[in-house]
């Protein structure tokens, strides 16, 4: 399923978070947002499941705009991954995930086979099957982050809309994470600080920044050095990756550039966004 959000603006007690952001997310592929904090790639996201409605624009799946869907067709299509993240105190882990199968019951409906099979297989995606018993509450943060994310993989949806999932996860789980969603050939927004996460994983990035979508494109075309000193405020080179091939970027963590461009949405060329 293709994503469109055409000339999106979200605005919070007045204040313009996001003004007209135009961006796509192709079927089967993964989008990744990225730019410096408060640029709006968790407004934008929010958008996306519902979370927020926007002061003008729309968002589309495959044609149709999302705010004319009711809430559980859209729940069977957009499943989300937010960094608000609740404790579920009195839930168990498989609790947690069997939410994910709510979009398709009528109310007060039990699990069934097919639903518990789900449940099961999305605990194991994300390697959490041996703490199916366990309470939510009582687990890190890391093993918390990827509960949910077998939460939204249980809900089957046609769209994943995760907001930093990488967030308390350590090395190995970021690279299981990240290489599990390469595996779902799933059409997937993602949000992601980690800069050379995004180039390894994403096949396209939108660059926000001041709310507004200021670059588009491939990893390579997309994170050059301008944009990165320009959006971000950093000196890097960006080079290949020694075992995948995929950009590098090698931050001089000893000169930063400085503080980003206050002009840089006007500055920063924006690739075509077909």
């Amino acid at each position: 399923m293709r994503v469109d959000i055409e000339d999106l603006s979200v605005a919070y007690a007045g204040r313009t978070v996001v003004a007209g952001a135009r961006l796509v997310a192709a079927e089967g592929e993964i989008t990744g947002l990225v730019g410096p904090n408060g640029s709006g790639k968790s407004t934008l996201l929010r958008t996306v499941y519902r979370h927020l409605r926007p002061v003008a624009g729309r968002v589309l799946l495959d044609g149709a705009d999302l705010r004319e869907l009711t809430p559980a067709r859209s729940a069977r299509h957009v499943a989300a991954l937010p960094q608000e993240r609740g404790a579920d105190v009195e839930l168990t882990v498989r609790e947690v995930v069997a939410m994910g199968r709510t979009p398709y019951k009528r109310a007060f409906a039990g699990d069934d086979a097919a639903d518990r099979d789900t449940v099961a297989r999305a605990l194991a995606e994300v390697g959490m099957a041996a703490a199916a018993g366990r309470r939510f509450a009582a687990l890190s943060g890391g093993e918390r982050q990827r509960v949910l994310l077998a939460r939204a993989f249980a809900q089957d949806p046609d769209v994943l809309v995760l907001d930093e999932p990488t967030n308390h996860l350590d090395v190995r789980h970021q690279v299981e994470l990240l290489a599990l969603l390469r595996g779902k050939g799933r059409t997937t927004l993602v949000s992601l600080h980690d800069l050379n996460a995004a180039a390894s994983v994403c096949d396209r990035l939108h660059v926000l920044h001041g709310g507004r979508v200021v670059a588009s494109g491939p990893p390579r075309a997309v994170l050059t050095p301008a944009l990165l000193a320009e959006v971000f405020g950093v000196r890097a080179a960006v080079v290949d990756h020694p075992l995948t091939g995929d950009p590098l970027i090698a931050f001089d963590h000893r000169e930063p550039a400085g503080e980003p461009a206050a002009d840089a949405p006007e500055r920063v060329r924006c690739a075509d966004i077909p």
